[in-house]
């Protein structure tokens, strides 16, 4: 009877070793497992970042453009209160066709996409970081596209009009100019009671109210991406 005891024990032990062998095995291929996965997270978080400082970039550029659209409404309104032309014509027409407010800002997803899709997303560990990610990739980047959808077609009402009215004729040099090429000014007959009137005042008022709520957008979609940035350096070296 000893003998069967020494022997359930013998075989309970050598069961006990064996089972705690898979489990060993198991945690030690979950705990690699797991550490891949984040090494994988990690290169995305570092690919990121060079996404965010492509989009900052492309960030200050718009920014900059629609900074300047409004600078140049505001300088012919100027002209057109003090009624006396201190601005060429030319020069006049040349910052009509130039300037505009519809530059859109598009983010680049595709990293942030790789994130959720691997699942890589779950695993970072700054809270921070993925709900800045979200506000960016979702939320901010749906206004974005509501408020770049209204400028384009306020855009297109504001050329048809102005074109029309002054018979502007173009020359498009697709070489030149930061995002979409370069449109240079080649003939036009100047309207002066169009140029005088309400409606084109009107018109260009609203184009700065555009442009002032776009750089608005783009100054608070900039400063989480530079925030997004400091916690995704964080996560890679922590």
């Amino acid at each position: 009877m000893k003998l069967g005891i020494d022997k359930v024990q013998k075989y309970g032990l050598e069961s006990l070793v064996i089972l705690f062998s898979i489990i060993l095995s198991f945690y030690i291929e979950g705990q690699r497992d797991l550490a891949n996965k984040k090494a994988d997270k990690n290169k995305l978080i570092d690919d990121l970042i060079n996404t965010i400082d492509e989009d900052l970039e492309q960030l200050e550029i718009i920014s900059d453009l629609t900074s300047d659209a409004v600078k140049s409404f505001n300088d012919v309104q100027n002209d057109i209160n003090l009624g006396n032309f201190n601005i060429s014509k030319n020069e006049i027409m040349s910052k009509i066709i130039s300037s505009s407010v519809s530059t859109s800002f598009f983010p680049q997803k595709g990293i942030f996409n790789q994130l959720i899709a691997t699942g890589s997303f779950e695993l970072i560990d700054s809270n921070e970081l993925k709900t800045l990610l979200l506000r960016l990739f979702n939320h901010q980047n749906e206004r974005n596209l509501a408020i770049s959808n209204q400028i384009d077609i306020f855009q297109i009402e504001f050329q048809n009009k102005i074109y029309g009215e002054f018979r502007i004729d173009i020359e498009y040099n697709s070489l030149e100019g930061k995002i979409y090429g370069e449109q240079n000014l080649k003939s036009f007959i100047f309207n002066r009671n169009y140029y005088s009137s309400n409606e084109f005042y009107g018109l260009l008022s609203r184009a700065k109210q555009w442009g002032n709520m776009y750089i608005r957008l783009l100054d608070d979609i900039r400063e989480n991406y530079k925030q997004a940035r400091i916690y995704a350096e964080y996560e890679i070296n922590n």
